[in-house]
This record gives structure tokens, C-alpha cells and sequence, in this order.
């Protein structure tokens, strides 16, 4: 009980619930890495892709709302637009990969005069000097083509990370995330229903409770009379510790059954190998004396009468 009760059961979980908390420490930077390669697109500003954007986690999935633009129109311009460059700005309800698509969507470069211009009038030459912006034409070329499609494939990389780093927080539980980030529980539904309505850190924190209201019972236990019978039975247990009788039993288990029966056993049929012995001996003694018994002189003496007398009648 003394020991039980010294164990600080809060330190003790706090081994585990420390590497919890440093793993959604790092559960953020995986969004953070596919982001800071994105912005390394969307502001490569080259000379021909003239990007300078960068965003963040704040604006990335509303980038009409970042800041610090040089001008509320592009640098540039951007393609099928009729050389009209277009308004940062969100155009109607579009979403925010449908509004990268459309910023990024620079427009070509002239790589010869003739045929390469801007959307001409119908019955009008094309024509425009080298390294003019275009949208029209065989020697028109799109050298940001490239770049743009890194872009948005970079876009849905990061959108597909961010979703699984929120589901990730979310079952964790160290924190759960913002309602304006996700529309999930904590847990989510998914890891509700094959495991636990609690969160990783919510059912450590709940095995925690049960497991300091265990020890509490426990070390409670000790001042009542249940603890009092307790030690009563362990004092009695402890003075209970006489293996020497178990030896001692042996040792006579071993003298009288092994030894002192073993020779009762040997006299017993002792005894009965000379009861044998004396039958023999009295049925021999009777069948000697009969045999060997002589006769007394009155016997012979008639027996020598009757002789003579049968004798002298024969003759």
C-alpha cells in the first residue's frame, strides 16, 4: 500500500501524453511543407512567368483575399481575355482552384511577328513584335504552361495534405481543429466508428481517471476494516512461513512408512516361514515316531509264544 500510494499516477502518463503532443507538433508540418513548395511556384517570377505570390494557410484556400498586391489587376496578361487583363478579384462564386486556374493562365509569347497576336479582329492581319504577349496564332507559345500546371497540381497536393493533417489532429485530440478549417467531429466519423467516440488523448486521459480512482479505492482500503483484515491476513500469511514441517513430515513419512514399515514387513513374513517350518517338522516328527517306536518285552515275549505255538501246530 505504502508503495501504491507513493506513485504519482499523473507523472507517469505524462511519458506518454509528452510524445502525443509533440507528434501533432509535427502532424502541422506536412501541410506547411506541401505549402512552401507551392509558394515556391507561385512566386518564381521569371522573366517570362512573371509570379510573385506567395500564400498562407490563412488565405491559401480564399487567395482572392491576400494582401499586398502591387495592383488590383495582374502584372500580366492573362490568356483568353482579348488582351483585357483581369481583376484579382473573385469573379463571381468561383473556388479557389478555379481562381488559381484563371490567374496562372498567363498568356503566350510571340516567337515571330507573323501570325501571333492578340485574339485579332476577323478581317485584320496578326502580326506583333517578338516576345509580345499573345493568345493567337501558330507562333504563339506558352512557356508558362508548365509552370501552370505544376501550380495547380501543387494546389490539390496541398488541399489533399491539409485534409488528412486535420483528420490526423482531429483524432489525436491534443487540440481539435478549427470549425473554419473542418467540418468534422473530433474524433472523426470514421475513426468513431471502427474504434472509440474519444480521441487518442481523451481515452488516455480517461484510462488516466480510471486508473488514479483504482489506486485512491485501493489505498483508501487500507484504513478501513477491510485493510485492517488485510494486514491481519499478511501478518498471518508471513508467520505462516513454517516450511521446516513440511521437512519434518517427510523425514517421518519416510522413517515409519519406509524404514520401520519395511521391517514390520520382514518379521511378518518371518513369522510366517516358521509357522511353515514347524508344520513340516510336527508332520516329519509324528511319521518318525511311528516308524521308529520299538516294542516292550511283554510283546515280544508273546509275540515269541505265539510263534512257537503256530510252529509246533504246523509240525
Amino acid at each position: 500500500m505504502l508503495t501504491l500510494e507513493a506513485v504519482n499516477i499523473t507523472d507517469k502518463f505524462e511519458l506518454v501524453l509528452t510524445p502525443l503532443s509533440d507528434i501533432n507538433g509535427m502532424l502541422s508540418t506536412i501541410s506547411s511543407t506541401a505549402l512552401d513548395a507551392f509558394n515556391l511556384l507561385t512566386s518564381s517570377n521569371d522573366e517570362l512567368c512573371s509570379f510573385t505570390d506567395t500564400y498562407t494557410k490563412d488565405n491559401i484556400l480564399t487567395p482572392w483575399e491576400l494582401d499586398n498586391r502591387d495592383t488590383a489587376n495582374t502584372p500580366y496578361v492573362i490568356r483568353d481575355n482579348l488582351g483585357n487583363p483581369v481583376t484579382y478579384d473573385r469573379i463571381g462564386l468561383e473556388d479557389s482552384e478555379s481562381y488559381f486556374e484563371r490567374i496562372f493562365n498567363k498568356a503566350g509569347i510571340c516567337s515571330a511577328e507573323q501570325n501571333c497576336c492578340i485574339a485579332p479582329p476577323p478581317l485584320t492581319g496578326c502580326e506583333a513584335n517578338v516576345y509580345d504577349d499573345c493568345d493567337f496564332g501558330t507562333n504563339c507559345a506558352y512557356p508558362c504552361e508548365i509552370l501552370r500546371a505544376a501550380i495547380l497540381e501543387g494546389y490539390d497536393v496541398y488541399v489533399d495534405l491539409r485534409q488528412k493533417e486535420l483528420e490526423m489532429t482531429a483524432d489525436l485530440g491534443i487540440v481539435c481543429p478549427s470549425a473554419d478549417d473542418y467540418t468534422d467531429s473530433c474524433p472523426t466519423s470514421n475513426f468513431a466508428s471502427q474504434y472509440s467516440n474519444l480521441t487518442l488523448v481523451e481515452s488516455v486521459q480517461d484510462y488516466k481517471g480510471n486508473i488514479i480512482g483504482t489506486k485512491d479505492s485501493l489505498v483508501n482500503l487500507a484504513s478501513t476494516s477491510v485493510g485492517s483484515a488485510m494486514v491481519e491476513v499478511e501478518d498471518f500469511l508471513c508467520n505462516m512461513n513454517i516450511s521446516f514441517v513440511e521437512q519434518r513430515y517427510d523425514e517421518v513419512k519416510n522413517d515409519v512408512c519406509g524404514t520401520l514399515g519395511g521391517g514390520l514387513a520382514q518379521i511378518n513374513w518371518g513369522c510366517w516361514l516358521l509357522s511353515l517350518s514347524l508344520q513340516l517338522i510336527a508332520i516329519l516328527s509324528h511319521v518318525l515316531s511311528v516308524r521308529l517306536k520299538g516294542i516292550s518285552e511283554k510283546e515280544a515275549a508273546y509275540n515269541e509264544l505265539e510263534f512257537s505255538h503256530n510252529g509246533a501246530e504246523i509240525y
